[in-house]
């Protein structure tokens, strides 16, 4: 049922700002008015005054002349004004739509959800004494959404022979994290904590496809694990000579974006541009360095790999830090930042 406290709350709000933009429209069509009756009696008068006539103007050309009520009054006040309607406007249509998304059914969350970004950034202390409750009734509408659109996906999902946990608007299927935010009527993909799908359409249809086309793109490749380390090994070598590092642990973000230059075929290196370039993105590097160097524990010339944890800086900057999924969960897993290649 709508909240009718609330919404009696919204429509009294939007009377009287309504009122308010009201009385500074009319401000501004009487400084309007104002000027131009002023420039009309001035090219009255002049032109009265071009021709013979028995009554003399002069003096009272010389008093309009001199009214400055244009300067003094209106212009310093016009800027204000506009801004001023503009904000009472936007304010007044954001109120009208917060009513009427709230009394659909259900809640129409995409209205409501920019309605409460304009509310948000006023400075009106009764606007923003409601914010929160709007807030609160957006989520729970979201919360209805996500329960329904759970319901259909895990039924899909559940016809290829794969399950769905978490609650809305986040979800959890096997590696990968589905956010969703009905609002935006988008969702994004992650695998463990890297974007695979920025935006996906909040369709069952259209999330299935996400995470099948994400799946194959990293699970579903071939790569041979001897071949893959030995590269990897060739780009932390790298790494260590372009930045002069004496110890063995290396950043392993800086061999990921040396091992991507390495994986470069001679098109790219003959003329270098988005047509010739070999894309591999993180989420695939992940993987795979999780499934050859823990998984299989793979050596490459009698050298293991050995990584590093993140310390909390680190791990709140992406250029610093990877999260390496470890488990059957995106939520299974640690960041880690440096790694070194040590005898077995």
């Amino acid at each position: 049922m709508p909240n009718e406290p609330l919404l009696t709350q919204l429509t009294q709000l939007n009377e009287g700002f309504a009122l308010r933009q009201k009385r500074a429209n009319a401000v501004q069509a009487v400084f309007k008015l104002v000027t131009n009756s002023q420039a009309k009696a001035l090219k009255a008068l002049r032109e009265y005054a071009e021709h013979d006539t028995t009554v003399d103007v002069h003096g009272a050309q010389e008093a309009f002349a001199r009214v400055r009520v244009k300067e003094d009054a209106i212009d310093p006040l016009a800027p204000d004004l506009r801004r001023e309607i503009k904000t009472l406007a936007a304010l007044v249509a954001a109120l009208k739509d917060s009513t009427n998304a709230l009394r659909t059914e259900p809640v129409d969350v995409v209205r409501l959800d920019k309605a409460l970004t304009v509310l948000q950034t006023s400075q009106e202390a009764a606007i923003l004494d409601v914010v929160p409750e709007l807030k609160s009734e957006l989520d729970l509408a979201q919360r209805a959404l996500g329960d329904e659109f759970g319901q259909k996906l895990r039924a899909a999902l559940a016809e290829i022979g794969v399950s769905i946990g978490g609650r809305p608007p986040k979800f959890e299927i096997g590696r990968f994290e589905l956010d969703a935010n009905f609002a935006r009527r988008a969702a994004v993909l992650r695998y463990g904590k890297d974007v695979v799908a920025p935006h996906v359409s909040i369709t069952v249809e259209a999330t299935v496809k996400a995470y099948q086309a994400a799946v194959k793109a990293i699970q579903g490749r071939k790569v041979d694990g001897a071949e893959w380390m030995a590269q990897l090994h060739d780009a932390y070598q790298s790494v260590r000579r372009k930045r002069e590092i004496g110890g063995s642990r290396v950043n392993i973000v800086d061999v990921y974006v040396e091992l991507v230059i390495l994986r470069q075929g001679r098109s790219f290196a003959v003329e270098p541009s988005k047509r010739t370039f070999s894309d591999y993105s993180r989420a695939q590097f992940i993987y795979d360095f999780y499934e050859f160097t823990s998984r299989q524990r793979l050596a490459h010339q009698g050298q293991i790999v050995r990584v590093h944890a993140s310390t909390k800086s680190q791990a709140d900057s992406p250029a610093k830090s990877m999260w390496i999924v470890e488990g059957d969960s995106p939520y299974d897993g640690h960041f880690y930042s440096d790694m070194q290649f040590e005898k077995e």
